[in-house]
């Protein structure tokens, strides 16, 4: 996946399907989550605003995936990150999670700190 800086690698386990026999729709967003965490290491200073998923194939059980994130824009409080699942060579979604800085002290949004901008920028 050579547009994306990041990428994590899976099999797709049988509790992800559902009766139908492919990965139920739900499961494509504890994915993103799991690469989320790959990219952002133990940065907890934002929350998830927003997550749009195109679903273009499906997954069944025991199938290797990858799931490849990058940085997409950088705004004054928010981020989106652009994420592609595929799998034996096939696009399985694209989706797209903005994250807000956030401070939980104050319970408000804030801007992106220097240090999470920097941690972001390497992800591009």
């Amino acid at each position: 996946m050579p547009d994306f800086p990041h990428v994590r690698c899976e099999r797709v386990r049988f509790r992800d399907c559902d009766a139908l026999g492919h990965v139920n729709n739900a499961v494509y967003s504890t994915y993103l989550e799991e690469a989320r965490m790959d990219v952002l290491g133990g940065l907890r200073e934002f929350i998830l605003a927003r997550v749009e998923i195109d679903f273009r194939a499906e997954l069944r059980a025991g199938e290797e995936i990858e799931v490849g994130t990058r940085v997409g824009r950088l705004g004054t409080k928010s981020f989106e990150l652009e994420h592609e699942i595929r799998a034996d060579g096939r696009v399985a979604a694209e989706a797209k999670s903005v994250l807000v800085a956030y401070d939980y002290g104050r319970a408000e949004s804030v801007p992106l700190s220097e240090s999470l901008r920097a941690r972001l920028s390497e992800a591009r």
